[in-house]
């Protein structure tokens, strides 16, 4: 079930958010002049016309009736994470990946581990991450899982993940 509270697009009234005197009083009932949003969002949107505008506003309400009729056929629709803003919260991890990728670029597996520790995963290549080169290195990866930048392929209790090939491709400049 989907909550959501309509807002306008144009303001409904004169002084309010947007607000198109051209419009008629149908206009700014009609459904066209209006958008489905979170309580939250509803609220900023209709309280502050600086921060929201029209084309904004519309673009927004086309893309989400766009992915809804996509997602009605069965299909999931998901935003694409921006892997700049990644590499803004973690440039070293991120600069020691992007090297890594370069030096062995079919190689996606990577493995977090304490250099106090040994281990041999087998014949599958792989990349290294130390806890000591690293602050809290594990809560960047799960960042990076969240991203959408790496997945957990865990196995044998190690701490491992794959480099997505849209990661990949970011990490190579491709």
């Amino acid at each position: 079930m989907s909550v959501g509270v309509a807002a306008h697009i144009t303001a409904a009234s004169q002084g309010g958010p947007r607000f198109n005197e051209y419009l008629t009083n149908d206009g700014r009932r009609a459904a066209e002049n209006g958008i489905w949003l979170c309580q939250q969002c509803s609220r900023l949107v209709d309280a502050d016309d600086s921060a929201y505008d029209v084309v904004d506003l519309v673009e927004w309400k086309a893309f989400a009736e766009a992915a809804a009729a996509v997602e009605l056929r069965g299909y999931v629709v998901r935003k694409g994470r921006d892997f700049t803003g990644l590499e803004a919260k973690m440039p070293e991890l991120i600069g020691e990946m992007r090297t890594d990728a370069r030096s062995k670029p079919f190689t996606r597996e990577i493995i977090a581990l304490s250099r106090r520790v040994s281990y041999n995963p087998g014949p599958i290549p792989f990349f290294v991450y130390f806890h000591e080169d690293h602050d809290e290195l594990l809560a960047k990866l799960q960042i990076c899982e969240h991203y959408g930048a790496i997945y957990d392929v865990r196995r044998n209790q190690v701490p491992r993940w794959n480099f997505s090939e849209d990661f990949v491709e970011y990490l190579l400049g491709t």
